[in-house]
């Protein structure tokens, strides 16, 4: 076989351990010397345009993991992965410049960690409160159950700090931004009821003590100029009815943490207006 196909076939980038049995060493070398292929390593080749963290999974024998598995995979992420994460087989000492290394027996798929393990290892890698998103959408998408999750925090250290995030976790949420917010408003000891359908407006994001209404808009979806006008309209209804709504932007919950926070606690504070 052509040994461009034969890489392609392996994802752009493997050693010759799994190229051998597609094309020769001889074919690789002189696709080398004209320039079609590279050799970043020993015994490693990869096609011109293979992705780095491809390269760097076939450079330690590994395979994708942690937010970089969570990015191929398709999950919603906050900021795409700096650097890439591999994890390679136990007892392998080798590194790559600007990879993280984790060293582990895990499921090839497809070049990546299984969804199961992308999630629970995003809830190591991650800042706390960026840790649910992509374990919200996998549970969205079907990619991961409940009960899987449950049956790994069953099996984990009763210290480890992953079973307090899957405890969070919630099938139902409906973005990446949604889960933010209520990490940071459980955090904050807020009793929450998520996704309340309260009609005329219809379902909320959160609901604080059955009065205080908080919504988050990813830009993207509310900026058209019908959802604008159904924002409005679901606002109105609910303070017909009586709610106190507050809403903000992504870059507001993202990037302004304390500030978002603080208004709901003053508002939440000063206690549901007489009606």
């Amino acid at each position: 076989m052509d040994p461009l196909e034969a890489l392609r076939e392996c994802g752009g980038a493997a050693r010759f351990e799994r190229l051998h049995l597609r094309t020769s060493r001889r074919a690789l070398r002189a696709a080398v010397a004209v320039g079609e292929v590279v050799q970043p390593s020993r015994g490693v080749y990869a096609l011109l345009d293979t992705h780095p963290e491809l390269v760097a999974a076939a450079v330690l024998g590994g395979v994708r993991s942690c937010h970089t598995a969570a990015a191929a995979l398709g999950l919603d992420l906050v900021d795409p992965p700096s650097r890439p994460h591999i994890t390679s087989p136990p007892g392998s000492r080798g590194t790559w410049p600007g990879t993280v290394v984790h060293r582990r027996e895990v499921r090839d798929l497809d070049g990546c960690t299984d969804p199961l393990t992308t999630v629970l290892d995003c809830l190591r890698c991650l800042p706390r409160r960026f840790a649910l998103v992509p374990l919200d959408h996998a549970l969205r998408r079907g990619l991961v159950t409940v009960e899987e999750l449950e049956d790994a925090a069953r099996r984990m250290n009763r210290n480890d700090p992953r079973r307090g995030l899957i405890t969070l976790a919630d099938p139902v949420c409906d973005s990446a931004l949604e889960s933010i917010a209520r990490v940071d408003l459980l955090d904050e000891g807020y009793p929450l009821r998520t996704q309340r359908v309260l009609e005329p407006a219809g379902r909320t994001d959160f609901v604080i003590d059955d009065w205080l209404v908080v919504e988050v808009d990813g830009f993207t979806f509310h900026s058209a100029r019908e959802r604008r006008n159904e924002d409005l309209r679901r606002d109105a209804e609910l303070r017909r009815r009586g709610f106190v709504v507050l809403r903000f932007s992504w870059d507001q919950v993202v990037r302004q943490r304390g500030w978002w926070l603080a208004v709901v606690r003053d508002v939440h504070t000063a206690g549901r207006p007489a009606a």
